[in-house]
């Protein structure tokens, strides 16, 4: 895919954003192999010029060795999950590289601007596979975590579960996070949609304080994310100078 069809896709997510249309239809997303160190994840990234006033920051490449054989990443804990891209977090140990970015745009109900991050990882191997299977068995046996808090005061419970993911790249799911204040019974969500392509996983996530609406905002952007990553020529990930 072009520059140009990856500007073409992140509009098209914008309107049916706006639109309130359903999910995108299945596509046929060409497989990048892996693993990719992480100056080159970092290329994938979404653009730092998006549709509607949009815009992305991504993070210098740290250029720390990670990951290591599957067989010696321990199993993660329930204690330390708190959201969707916690879970993530924990169950992609053995990922060779990552690259992060922020992307905001838009006013929150509370007139702030809506954020979101994406976040990229490459596998060795099957890794990226395995990585999706290991969210899934750390939400069925982490489902509910009770959270810190001082002694006098009831713990908060975060809760997660998993949904099914768009239909993009070669499987995806929905890491669903929930945290339920029992003082007040107030619940906030934040999710981290992963979409596996190769040896690789694509992921946006939320933070706790946006609105169900403000989220699916954040989320629409997971086509445009998939695109860009998989193009032959994405789009810069750095803003031009005195842009």
């Amino acid at each position: 895919m072009t520059g140009d069809g990856v500007r073409y896709v992140v509009g098209l997510v914008l309107l049916a954003a706006v639109a309130g249309c359903g999910g995108p239809a299945k596509a046929q997303q060409p497989k990048v192999q892996g693993p990719m160190p992480a100056a080159e994840l970092r290329t994938r990234l979404l653009p730092a010029a998006l549709p509607g006033g949009w815009a992305s920051v991504a993070d210098r490449p740290d250029g720390k060795a990670q990951g290591g054989a599957a067989a010696s990443v321990p199993p993660p804990a329930c204690e330390g999950l708190l959201d969707g891209q916690t879970v993530v977090d924990a169950t992609t140990a053995a990922a060779s590289a990552s690259a992060t970015a922020a992307f905001s745009g838009g006013h929150t109900v509370d007139n702030g601007v809506i954020s979101g991050a994406e976040k990229l990882y490459s596998f060795p191997g099957d890794g990226a596979h395995r990585a999706m299977r290991d969210m899934r068995e750390l939400v069925a046996r982490c489902a509910s975590v009770d959270l810190r808090t001082a002694e006098w005061e009831p713990p908060d419970t975060a809760g997660f579960a998993v949904a099914d993911g768009p239909r993009l790249g070669d499987e995806s799911l929905v890491v669903r996070g929930t945290v339920t204040d029992r003082a007040t019974g107030r619940s906030d969500r934040a999710d981290a949609t992963v979409v596996r392509v190769g040896s690789s996983l694509v992921v946006i996530s939320t933070v706790l304080t946006l609105t169900p609406a403000e989220m699916e905002t954040v989320m629409a952007f997971m086509p445009a994310a998939v695109a860009q990553f998989s193009s032959e020529r994405p789009e810069p990930v750095d803003a031009a100078a005195g842009g």
